[in-house]
């Protein structure tokens, strides 16, 4: 599929996102069925079997992350796959696209359609309104079930020996691994455990400079893309930081740099509408670091519960 000479406009080296959305907006208010808006994803999937092996890492690399193909200039996307710009213009041009900005409009309406599409097969898991409550429990259930299977127990008990023995817990998430966060430091601040975190993603890339090899750090990303996750995380780690990841499987960034990689079971497309089920696999992993921690820490639940209850009593009952 060919953009006319219209939307073909000079575009910024980084996220050309508003040219691209619009000009895909437009094309899918021109297509005639959903079959014209998949054509980007099913004519790169389609032609696998033609690719050679530089060509094949692109195709799937754009399957497995199309938010990045379209947030990426061509020469940052080209270091993260480990090709070069000229390679992944030539891939363009074997589907038909005159260059990568071209191929962005078509992929960013197909990115569209396959997040609307999974969206509506989430809203559709339920057999009826009454059955909501019973089968949503059930891919709870199920997803908690599947993150116990992709993580040994030695990894999550590794994992928490550092956190119980590290001088500080440097944590990184955000955006929708924010809640993870919070909750794991939440957790880890009743056991006294020295966590550094702020909301503020750019202050925390600057803190993670004052990681170091006693302390551990600790990064969430669902996707395993999240440009400021991976700096703080690429930041502590390259100051001898252990770093423990919480991503979702499949090869990224983030997991590439990880000594201790926990992962979410692929549960979500990475182009999704909201978090619905991964939030759950986080949660899981975040709940069992914590009690192999308390472990690690022989914490005693009764002292421990005594002195929260103090801490929190109010100034009028003192």
């Amino acid at each position: 599929m060919r953009t006319s000479p219209a939307h073909r406009q000079a575009l910024p080296p980084r996220y050309a996102s508003e040219d691209v959305m619009i000009a895909a907006k437009k094309q899918k208010e021109t297509s005639s069925n959903n079959g014209a808006c998949m054509e980007c994803f099913e004519t790169i999937q389609v032609n696998m079997p033609t690719y050679s092996r530089s060509q094949r890492t692109i195709a799937q690399y754009i399957i497995d992350h199309p938010s990045r193909a379209l947030s990426l200039s061509i020469h940052d996307m080209a270091a993260e796959i480990g090709t070069s710009a000229s390679s992944i213009t030539r891939f363009c041009r074997k589907l038909g696209y005159d260059s990568l900005r071209d191929m962005r409009v078509s992929l960013a309406a197909s990115s569209d359609h396959r997040a609307a599409e999974d969206f509506q097969e989430a809203m559709s898991i339920v057999g009826s309104p009454e059955r909501l409550a019973s089968d949503y429990l059930q891919h709870i259930t199920d997803v908690c079930s599947k993150t116990l299977e992709v993580n040994s127990m030695e990894t999550l008990q590794e994992a928490a020996r550092l956190i119980a023995q590290a001088e500080s817990v440097y944590l990184f998430g955000i955006g929708a691994s924010a809640l993870a966060v919070s909750n794991l430091l939440g957790k880890l601040v009743k056991l006294k455990v020295r966590c550094i975190y702020s909301a503020d993603s750019d202050m925390n890339v600057q803190m993670a400079d004052s990681a170091g090899a006693n302390d551990v750090a600790i990064a969430f990303s669902y996707s395993g893309f999240t440009t400021d996750v991976v700096k703080g995380a690429r930041n502590a780690h390259d100051n001898g930081c252990p770093l423990i990841t919480v991503t979702h499987q499949g090869d990224s960034p983030l997991q590439s740099i990880s000594d201790y990689a926990l992962l979410c079971p692929a549960v979500e497309q990475l182009t999704r509408v909201t978090t619905l089920f991964s939030n759950y696999a986080q949660a899981i992993i975040v709940d069992i670091l914590f009690l192999l921690v308390a472990r690690q820490l022989d914490i005693n639940p009764r002292e421990l519960l005594q002195e929260y209850r103090s801490i929190m009593q109010s100034p009028d009952a003192l």
